[in-house]
């Protein structure tokens, strides 16, 4: 099946819209996603942030109190509390706010030089790879770059976590990568379920361009049983998923 061009894909996902109109007395904008507050991860590095400084708090006292009455009863609990019951409660819920922010694309973005390219080019209005057009059709909410690189489910996300102390060590070390100056590349194929996990089931993906994807099932979901990789990927019609680094560096350069 030949690839559809930009305006194909643009039809199969749906069309965009850009620019953005803060209003003058609000300061907020309908055109941008409004920031998500007040989740769990919200709560749980709040709570953190009240836990670390009653542990602080109650240290101090501890101390305080060690050199002015060395014998007082209240001793023996300050240190129960700050050295065991405290952080009993500071290790899972720190963990949680971690993980959980971790998500975020502001997290991903936090590597400038390396994900300049990938994230830039998804916030672009005019950009036409899967990651642009599922970000300004809002098509995945929140957390795009956590959702589409993840597989889901608990051992999914800590492998995604666990390659990212990869991505700690090169940027550590300054890898050429880390510095943005060679191509990022996928750990192994991409997934098809990673895209089926949202699309299937849709009515407009069942539907799109006569029922397209109605006579592939077998070769989306079926996988080569040598490589592991899907027997045809859904990255070989809907593409590109990023712009590559050249085509990043080109388009700043022109637009400079």
């Amino acid at each position: 099946m030949a690839s559809p061009s930009d305006d194909d894909a643009l039809d199969l996902l749906g069309s965009d819209s850009g620019g953005t109109t803060p209003h003058p007395s609000t300061g907020l904008s309908i055109e941008r996603p409004f920031p998500r507050n007040g989740g769990a991860a919200d709560w749980a590095a709040s709570i953190t942030v009240v836990l670390a400084a009653a542990i602080i708090l109650v240290a101090l006292v501890t101390v305080v109190l060690e050199r002015r009455r060395p014998r007082a009863p209240a001793l023996g609990f300050l240190r129960l509390l700050g050295l065991g019951a405290l952080p009993l409660f500071l290790l899972p819920i720190g963990n949680f706010a971690t993980f959980e922010g971790s998500k975020s694309v502001e997290f991903c973005h936090s590597c400038h030089s390396a994900m300049d390219p990938y994230v830039t080019d998804m916030w672009d209005p005019e950009s036409p790879t899967l990651a642009a057009i599922h970000y300004r059709n809002r098509y995945i909410p929140q957390d795009e770059c956590f959702q589409c690189h993840a597989d889901y489910g608990i051992f999914g996300a800590a492998k995604a976590k666990a390659n990212g102390l990869n991505h700690l060590y090169y940027w550590v070390t300054d890898s050429p990568t880390a510095r943005g100056e060679r191509q990022i590349r996928h750990y192994g194929p991409y997934r098809n379920e990673l895209c089926l996990n949202c699309h299937a089931g849709s009515r407009r993906f069942l539907d799109a361009k006569d029922g397209v994807h109605r006579d592939m099932p077998d070769e989306l979901v079926t996988k080569n049983a040598r490589t592991g990789a899907p027997v045809r990927s859904c990255l070989e019609c809907h593409k590109p998923a990023h712009r590559s680094l050249e085509e990043w560096k080109a388009r700043r350069a022109s637009a400079r």
